[in-house]
């Protein structure tokens, strides 16, 4: 702040969201492929082995859930509120950066 000019930097929030699209989409691809490889499997694969296969990768596939979900309520909440703080900010700063005079004694 040695120039006098005060500053709010967002690109971190943005790179967040786009980072969370980037991670919904890998996840969702690994999650596909993982079903692709017991249905191929399963699809050969019969008797009392396959049916705890199948119960045991059902049963992680419930458990990991959705990474889109968490990172949405994420996005949707807490990141939201964040850039639209932080959106409110960069504008106080900015009229403060055009009449610095006008805060003071304030």
């Amino acid at each position: 702040m040695a120039d006098g000019f005060v500053s709010a930097d967002t690109k971190k929030i943005a790179e967040f969201e786009s980072q969370s699209a980037e991670a919904i989409e890998e996840f969702s691809a690994i999650k596909d492929e993982f079903k692709r490889i017991n249905s191929t499997l399963l699809s050969v694969w019969k008797g009392v082995g396959a049916d705890a296969y199948k119960y045991e990768t059902d049963n992680i596939l419930e458990k990991i859930g959705s990474v889109e979900t968490v990172l949405n309520a994420i996005n949707e909440s807490a990141v939201k509120d964040i850039r639209a703080t932080y959106s409110q900010f960069d504008d106080e700063m900015a009229e403060f950066n055009r009449n610095p005079q006008s805060g003071e004694g304030e």
